[in-house]
């Protein structure tokens, strides 16, 4: 009797008003797997807009016809939400969502805030840059601020000046004399391009740095393994790669009378794995390097 007296609330419906698709119409499993990974959980420092690109960026990579991408995105979105983010979700109306543009800018709205949009433009404003940081350093972190802050309103301009002002007084010396002039007499468009070519020429002196090294590991095995295999009837046997051995492990088990008991702990395979693996990267590099050169 008391069973039959209780009053079972009825599941709420998803805020997604679900659209109408075919009945065999199935979502790629890779494709969720991927969402699920990129989760977005709507504390102070996540980003909405980046999340959203993330998110279209995946989406962009599966194909499911023009009816059905923007119906794929609707449905999944949420699976791409934990924490607070879901939270706010699973607070909207019962299907009050029809369409992927509607919950985009929901999305956004909830958690691109005033507060957020406030924080982020006093940072460009307030902008210093920090004891022993490079000039390309501080390009970067400025520049890290302005692409959070959508919707800043501010000229490029008035960021070049806010940039220059916030360097220190030796910085500013050598970002007019790798200029060759006063940087901020140079129109906005030459000032930002100036200060995107000084980032991309960090970047290629870092890889041609890191392909060095690659070369001179490269060589280093060449020649350790030329000096393995010159050894002919004339070397002396302590010269020996074997004889070596056998000194180090060979004769740990001296009652042992197996002729076999006693085999080299390196697989001679080793070396040419690693050389080859170190020569892809160094191919590897030099693309990428001629890309940006």
């Amino acid at each position: 009797m008391w069973e039959n007296a209780k009053i079972i609330a009825p599941t709420p419906n998803s805020a997604i008003v679900q659209p109408n698709v075919d009945d065999n119409f199935v979502i790629n499993s890779t494709h969720l797997k991927m969402i699920l990974e990129n989760k977005f959980d709507g504390y102070l420092r996540a980003d909405p807009h980046d999340h959203i690109r993330e998110f279209l960026a995946i989406c962009n990579m599966f194909k499911y016809g023009k009816t059905h991408s923007k119906v794929v995105k609707l449905l999944i979105f949420s699976f791409s939400l934990c924490n607070e983010a879901k939270t706010w979700f699973n607070e909207l109306n019962e299907e009050s969502v029809t369409s992927w543009e509607q919950i985009r800018r929901a999305f956004i709205i909830r958690f691109f805030s005033p507060s957020l949009f406030n924080r982020l433009l006093l940072e460009i404003r307030n902008f210093s840059q920090n004891i022993c940081e490079s000039l390309t350093d501080a390009v970067t972190t400025l520049r890290d601020c302005y692409r959070k802050c959508y919707g800043h309103g501010l000229t490029k301009g008035t960021i070049i000046q806010i940039f220059y002002h916030g360097l220190d007084k030796s910085t500013q010396a050598i970002l007019d004399k790798t200029a060759r002039g006063i940087f901020l007499y140079k129109s906005s468009n030459q000032a930002f391009q100036f200060l995107d070519d000084k980032a991309m020429d960090s970047q290629v002196i870092s890889l041609n740095e890191e392909l060095e090294d690659m070369r001179e590991k490269y060589n280093e095995l060449n020649e350790g393994n030329a000096s393995k295999n010159n050894i002919n009837d004339d070397t002396p046997m302590c010269e020996r790669p074997e004889a070596n051995y056998i000194q180090s492990e060979g004769y740990q088990n001296r009652d042992s009378h197996d002729p076999f008991s006693h085999q080299s702990l390196h697989d001679p395979n080793d070396f040419e794995k690693s050389l080859t693996e170190l020569n892809n990267d160094v191919k590897n590099v030099s693309k990428f390097q001629k890309m940006y050169s």
